[in-house]
């Protein structure tokens, strides 16, 4: 997995788009419309919390016998090894302030805030995310 304190292979630390837990889950769970994602992995950074919040929701569908762990562990270790993982830490204070005026979770602000601070289109699955980010000048990609 990358993280922001890894040297970067590329050299560049410009990010252009930020790509939420909503969008990994439904390309990591395959969901209707999944491959429409596909063409933004390569470019599109995230945060270490989508990867959790992505494992939690495969780990439902083992639960429901959907998909099996093996699968689960390969999808997250593919997904861990082909996305740029921003540390979170210094987006939470304005997650926090977005989170309580447009009342909507710390977990789906901190993205937003993410793609605020740095000046970087959100791409996401979540509706009332979308509308937060717009409502404060955010570019969202619909997936």
């Amino acid at each position: 997995m990358f993280t922001e304190s890894d040297p970067n292979p590329l050299e560049e630390n410009v990010v252009s788009q930020i790509i939420d837990s909503s969008a990994l889950t439904k390309y990591a769970a395959k969901e209707r419309d999944w491959a429409k994602i596909e063409g933004y992995l390569a470019s599109a950074d995230s945060l270490e919390l989508a990867l959790i919040e992505t494992s939690d929701a495969l780990w439902k569908k083992i639960q429901k016998k959907e998909i099996d762990l093996e699968s689960t562990k390969k999808i997250v270790q593919i997904l861990s090894d082909s996305v740029w993982f921003l540390d979170q830490r210094k987006y939470v204070a304005r997650a926090l302030e977005i989170a309580a005026k447009h009342h909507i979770t710390v977990y789906d602000s901190v993205f937003v805030a993410c793609a605020e601070m740095e000046n970087s289109d959100l791409i996401s699955c979540d509706g009332r995310q979308i509308e937060v980010a717009e409502e404060l000048g955010i570019k969202t990609i619909s997936v």
